[in-house]
């Protein structure tokens, strides 16, 4: 810092850890040195921008109030960028999980200090949250995930500040629960995993405020695709293998999901046998599963859905005719719905088709990818699938195809 103009020295440090607040010129010092973003440094308070690679949400108590601290944490610590700090891993990831899956909640939600929230006000939050999810289908996380932060911080403000009845609460913790859930998402949609795991982690612990045992299972199962997004392979299986356990007291559409996402884990780390175990498990939950017996939030869990988990999983395992089949009868099934989907799914397709030596199809397929990346949706995984697909077509060598869909993606993605 001094060699940046400043005067700091040991004295100086040691009165900010004891309370003192820096100067603007200090903080925006630090601010360079740890590489914090200007919006979350205009966003958060000192010192709750500082990245200290803690995550909220892991080590708070499974109770009212280590959950609302664990919410109220992840909406002002979250929205830093820790791109480059570690996200937990091992044990220290799949404690928290093994408490929810422990823990004896849920506890009596009513309050009686402060502001009265109205049904009808918790009506309008539900029904956000239903929005937010069709937004998030529609034009990908990554451009969203500062609206669920606020969403988030407004629903814990109610949860810490309102008075409210038993009913009125659990309702309010469902949908902190939801929002945190959501705003994970759209985390890990942006490339930001540390703050996505902050988020599930705080999502987990208000499920269990109120004994929502599918929610929970949901949000484990996002744990583990966030952990095997991130490389955590070993991870990624124990979360699944701990969401389908837990799934069995689930709706049918629920559990059918979750053996899918069990499945693609497994056929992460070459486990084919395990992997179409699941997947035929998935199948099967599917086909048994009751009309309106589902939760609000699984609208999307259907013949579709569980289609592209196969043509993921057959990809992953190297089985590219096959993941072809699945992932193009899934993007034919959904029509013009779920853009950020099919740009995923049609990303893949793509690859696997180059793969399998048919140039100009995959150029043409990929075409569609940049389009919708263009056009629709913001999402990370579609831009890096369509990085893969260009990296091992300039691999191939010059062409005139390839020549050609790369002035393409460069001038519509400029």
């Amino acid at each position: 810092m001094r060699a940046r103009g400043l005067g700091t020295t040991r004295k100086t440090v040691t009165r900010w850890e004891r309370g003192v607040v820096p100067d603007a010129a200090a903080q925006a010092v630090l601010r360079e040195l740890f590489e914090v973003s200007r919006e979350a440094y205009a966003r958060t308070s000192w010192p709750r921008w500082l990245p200290t690679g803690a995550v909220a949400g892991a080590t708070e108590t499974w109770d009212r109030e280590g959950t609302v601290r664990a919410l109220d944490n992840v909406t002002e610590e979250a929205p830093v960028d820790r791109r480059r700090f570690i996200v937990l891993a091992g044990a220290e990831i799949l404690l928290p999980v093994f408490q929810w899956r422990l823990n004896p909640g849920p506890w009596i939600a009513y309050q009686e200090d402060g502001r009265q929230v109205s049904t009808a006000l918790v009506d309008e939050i539900e029904q956000l949250m239903a929005t937010r999810r069709r937004m998030d289908d529609e034009h990908g996380g990554g451009a969203l995930l500062s609206a669920l932060n606020a969403d988030l911080r407004f629903i814990t403000d109610l949860l810490k500040n309102g008075s409210y009845q038993n009913e009125t609460g659990r309702r309010l913790y469902a949908t902190a629960a939801e929002a945190a859930r959501l705003a994970g998402w759209a985390a890990a949609e942006s490339g930001r995993y540390a703050a996505a795991q902050s988020y599930y982690l705080a999502a987990l612990r208000a499920t269990s405020a109120v004994g929502d045992r599918a929610l929970g299972v949901n949000v484990v199962g996002f744990m583990g695709t966030l952990s095997y997004a991130t490389g955590r392979l070993d991870d990624a299986t124990k979360l699944m293998d701990l969401a389908a356990a837990e799934s069995a007291k689930t709706p049918e559409a629920v559990q059918a999901m979750t053996w899918a996402r069990l499945g693609r884990a497994y056929a992460k780390v070459a486990d084919q046998n395990t992997a179409r175990a699941a997947l035929n498990r998935a199948s099967e939950l599917l086909g048994r599963a009751v009309v309106g017996d589902a939760p609000p939030w699984a609208y999307w869990v259907d013949e579709t859905r569980i289609s592209a988990q196969l043509g993921r999983a057959l990809y992953d395992m190297g089985d590219y005719l096959g993941a072809e089949r699945e992932l193009t009868a899934a993007v034919a099934s959904c029509g013009e719905r779920y853009p950020r989907d099919r740009a995923t799914w049609l990303g893949r397709v793509a690859t696997a088709q180059l793969r399998r030596g048919r140039l100009d199809e995959s150029c043409m397929t990929a075409r569609r990818v940049v389009d919708l990346l263009a056009d629709q949706v913001d999402t990370s995984r579609g831009s890096g699938l369509l990085r893969t697909f260009s990296g091992e077509l300039a691999a191939r060598g010059p062409s005139a195809v390839g020549r050609e869909f790369a002035e393409y993606a460069t001038a519509r993605l400029a």
